[in-house]
């Protein structure tokens, strides 16, 4: 006599989802309230490297890395203690811990199923390793965008780098003439001469080199790295630079930037990118500025608990209001020699921050003229 046919719903539900749980691109375990393995689908096997009798009846944990391992169960002993959720429904990034040992990014969301035989949880692992590379990819072209942005900015500022260096170095030709006609007249009689002229030189040729020192600092290639610092010492790194700018073209600068601001946590090679791109906008505006009207206001406050405002203010033409919605994005200029990516690039730094960039009209005061850009960035909050 033949046994008599289960009638099992549940065992039959399960059979019948075996199929579609299988066909799931992403893994798919089944743990019961100790995190122990009931069931594992096919995608699990190809993402771990396991067999299923490998997995089955072996605590989840065993798929994790290090500190994730321990806190996984962690989490769901506090869950079953306390009903607080720390993973259950919620999910979470975690290292992923392969059969061959190598390890990879994950995220992991578990849910609860309650069912006749008891709380079991389903967790959906996917593999985050091709997202973490197209992000990296990502913030290398942005690295490598922010790069070129700079050096276009030098090139900008070029001439007045020239006009600057070339000082310095026709002050040692001629002082270094000059010593040569005192030792071949009266060497010994001219030897106070002698030594202020060499002085002069070694003074001029540090001039000369601080200029080239300021400028390959900041226009060095490297990786953002972000450090605790006060905008008044990053903006201080970069002012020499931006009065050689504003003294060729003949404008005053006037930098009112407190040292007591509250610290900031930043890249100081990027917000120090922002700031001279800034400025140097601010020059090419006031091309035809009346000479006792080319001023460029540099200042920065607290406007908030937790922020801090950089502004630039020129008396320049100001932005054509046609221009005001396109004027931060890629390749837009208004510049007959410009690439069009520097208030992009600005932004996106500024944004990377936590901050915002954004400019107005002088329009305050009657006959006023320019624009001012500002930007905001997020102080540093104390642990």
């Amino acid at each position: 006599m033949s046994e008599p046919r289960s009638t099992n719903s549940e065992t039959e539900g399960a059979v019948r989802l075996d199929p579609v749980i299988d066909a799931m691109i992403e893994s798919m375990i089944v743990i019961d309230e100790n995190g122990v393995m009931e069931r594992v689908n096919k995608a699990t096997q190809k993402m771990f490297g396991y067999m299923p009798d490998e997995l089955l009846g072996k605590n989840i944990s065993m798929l994790m890395v290090g500190s994730d391992r321990s806190r996984h169960d962690d989490y769901m002993h506090r869950y079953k203690q306390t009903g607080v959720r720390r993973i259950i429904g919620i999910g979470r990034d975690v290292l992923a811990l392969r059969k061959d040992g190598s390890n990879f990014p994950a995220n992991i969301a578990v849910g609860e199923v309650n069912g006749p035989e008891g709380r079991r949880f389903v967790g959906l692992v996917r593999d985050l390793t091709d997202q973490r590379e197209l992000e990296e990819q990502a913030l290398r072209r942005r690295e490598e965008m922010v790069n070129v942005s700079r050096l276009s900015t030098m090139g900008e500022m070029a001439a007045a780098m020239a006009h600057e260096l070339n000082q310095p170095l026709t002050a040692i030709a001629n002082y270094g003439a000059a010593c040569i006609r005192l030792l071949e007249h009266d060497p010994i009689g001219n030897q106070e001469d002698i030594r202020e002229a060499l002085q002069e030189i070694t003074d001029q040729a540090h001039r000369a080199g601080e200029v080239i020192r300021r400028t390959r600092s900041f226009t060095r290639s490297t990786d953002s790295e972000r450090e605790e610092t006060t905008l008044s010492k990053v903006a201080a790194q970069i002012r020499s630079l931006a009065e050689l700018d504003t003294k060729a073209n003949n404008i005053r600068l006037n930098w009112d930037i407190p040292e007591e601001l509250l610290p900031i946590l930043v890249d100081p090679i990027q917000i120090q990118q922002v700031i001279l791109n800034l400025i140097r906008n601010a020059v090419d505006a006031m091309r035809d500025t009346a000479p006792d009207e080319r001023i460029i206001d540099v200042s920065a406050k607290l406007t908030g608990p937790h922020e801090l405002r950089l502004e630039v203010r020129d008396r320049g033409i100001g932005v054509d209001e046609s221009a005001a919605p396109e004027i931060f994005n890629a390749f837009y200029t208004t510049k007959s020699t410009g690439m069009g990516m520097g208030l992009a690039i600005c932004r996106t730094i500024i944004l990377a921050h936590g901050g915002t960039l954004r400019f107005r009209k002088n329009d305050k005061r009657p006959g006023d003229t320019g624009s001012t850009f500002f930007f905001t960035i997020p102080t540093k909050v104390s642990n």
